[in-house]
């Protein structure tokens, strides 16, 4: 089971040149077992509201219309920021500070809620999530692994 960072279900996004389709392919794979966090859902807002402000409003709308898609994909699948990893987020944020790391809030909270319901974190930034001690999975590699493995068998 996993939680999907913000990076890693980005790359669906609408305002993607192209999405990288072997992790499109692993996720659309996968999807039963990954999860959403709503700091990711605030992380999109922003970058919606971000877009307003510039006056890109199609890329705005676009990016809303995708949002309410993945709300929908997701809707049981989507977890809370509650008080029990708000709880693990204060140990992870000293955990982090204690090693000389500085982490940012909304990575902390991925970490703390995948912790909290015990996922692996998707992340193409595994950086951020290591000196915090959650474990993670970058899918592209993953991806690029199980589409290396079939060319391998196809031959």
């Amino acid at each position: 089971m996993y939680l999907v960072d913000t990076n890693v279900i980005s790359v669906g996004a609408p305002s993607r040149a192209r999405a990288a389709i072997d992790l499109v392919a692993w996720m659309d794979e996968h999807s039963a077992e990954l999860y959403l966090s709503t700091v990711t859902v605030a992380e999109i807002e922003d970058g919606i509201a971000k877009a307003r402000r510039e006056k890109a409003t199609r890329k705005a709308a676009d990016l809303t219309a995708w949002l309410e898609t993945l709300l929908h994909l997701y809707s049981d699948r989507i977890l809370a920021f509650d008080v029990a990893a708000a709880r693990i987020a204060g140990a992870l944020s000293d955990v982090a500070r204690s090693s000389g790391r500085t982490a940012g809030f909304a990575d902390i909270a991925i970490a703390a809620t995948a912790k909290a319901h015990g996922l692996v974190i998707l992340t193409r930034n595994a950086r951020h999530f290591v000196p915090l001690g959650v474990p993670t999975l970058n899918p592209t590699a993953a991806a690029t692994l199980r589409a290396a493995a079939g060319f391998r068998s196809a031959i």
